[in-house]
């Protein structure tokens, strides 16, 4: 009887469905939605606000990925969403000194996408500048499958600037 009770608990175990998965803590809620536009014109590097730190995300994407759009993916920091870049673009936010946690996430009606998440963290110091780069890409599998990846690094100032240079600024605004 007991051998009877553990199969049928590892059976119902083995078939019961998982709920989608909370975003990790340093990101905001998962039915959180931007919209994105952009702005082509040039801008040049800002300066922090006395006693802040003013960070930087790139997303540095490649077009032609086998016809997929380009991505709208959404940023956190330190347990909320606080805007979004879509395609080869930037945005920009300010700081205080202290201990921070970055988040990347692909805003997708898809679960297999939206699930994926890119984290690191930093301390920021008055003053300073931070730059970070999330780099959406395909990798392909031997056995055919795909997987997209969403890497999010720091970046060194000369790379930081350069990708400035060809990126759109970010205009974004939650999706109502």
């Amino acid at each position: 009887m007991r051998l009877l009770l553990l199969l049928l608990f590892l059976a119902s175990s083995a078939f019961a469905q998982k709920g989608p998965a909370s975003p990790p803590a340093s990101c905001g809620p998962a039915n959180t939605q931007f919209s994105v536009k952009l702005d082509r014109s040039q801008h040049s590097l800002g300066q922090p606000a006395p006693g802040k730190a003013l960070v930087y995300v790139l997303e540095e994407f490649q077009t032609g990925h086998e016809g997929f759009v380009t991505p709208t993916i959404r940023v956190g920091l330190d347990g909320a969403w606080i805007g979004a870049t879509r395609g080869q673009s930037y945005l920009f936010f300010s700081v205080d000194p202290g201990e921070h946690h970055l988040c990347a996430n692909w805003q997708s009606s898809v679960s297999s996408i939206a699930s994926q998440y890119s984290l690191t963290s930093f301390t920021g110091e008055s003053g300073k500048l931070y730059f970070f780069k999330v780099a959406p890409r395909l990798e392909s599998f031997q056995n055919g499958g795909n997987a997209w990846q969403k890497d999010l690094a720091p970046v060194e100032r000369d790379e930081a600037n350069y990708l400035l240079g060809i990126s759109s600024l970010s205009i974004f605004s939650l999706h109502k």
